[in-house]
């Protein structure tokens, strides 16, 4: 599970929802069939990333597609206007529906990639203190995953980047790194200035 992706991806769809949800309140004809393309796109996105979540939003298109069934008919038959209005709440529902299962996963992601940024940025500063900064080359990724390696090596950082092994992703630790040594780097910056 990939965190940092999650974030990200879920953050574009969420991004999305509000110029729809401005159709809703528009009241414009086409606002349940777009709605019906947003949860699509949704459910085809938390399944790239493996979200059971995903599951769900095909449900909440099944909630606007029967919004219809359940009107009461006069001769046999709801009138068009009563079934687009069923439609058009329907689908307001099932989108904050989905906003909230959305908001929900890249909530989640956030808090964790915050705590583990967190112990990092500590880990990483320990080892900073003590060995100085560890050393760059230019290609950038290969650059964090020998910096990854260095913190395994040292002891006072090794427990640490186990069990942050053990709990993310290669590219969410990556991540990570990268955020932690900039912040390092900022803090380098002022620091001569301040002494």
């Amino acid at each position: 599970m990939i965190l940092c992706v999650q974030q990200e991806k879920l953050g574009e769809r969420l991004a999305t929802l509000r110029p729809l949800m401005d159709k809703y309140q528009r009241g414009e004809p086409t606002f349940p069939s777009e709605a019906l393309k947003w949860l699509d796109e949704a459910e085809k996105a938390m399944g790239t990333l493996r979200l059971p979540e995903g599951a769900e939003m095909s449900a909440l298109r099944g909630r606007i597609l029967r919004a219809a069934d359940a009107l009461p008919a006069e001769d046999g038959h709801p009138s068009r206007a009563a079934m687009r209005r069923a439609q058009q709440a329907a689908a307001a529902e099932a989108l904050t529906r989905a906003e909230e299962v959305l908001r929900q996963r890249v909530t989640a992601a956030e808090e964790r990639l915050k705590f583990f940024e967190e112990k990092l940025c500590e880990g990483l500063t320990a080892f900073v203190v003590q060995n100085g900064m560890p050393p760059r080359t230019t290609e950038h990724q290969a650059s964090l995953l020998r910096i990854w390696e260095l913190l395994r090596q040292f002891s006072a950082t090794r427990p640490l980047a186990i069990y942050m092994s053990a709990s993310l992703s290669q590219t969410d630790r990556c991540y990570l790194l990268d955020r932690v040594l900039s912040r390092i780097d900022e803090g380098a910056e002022v620091s001569p200035g301040a002494a």
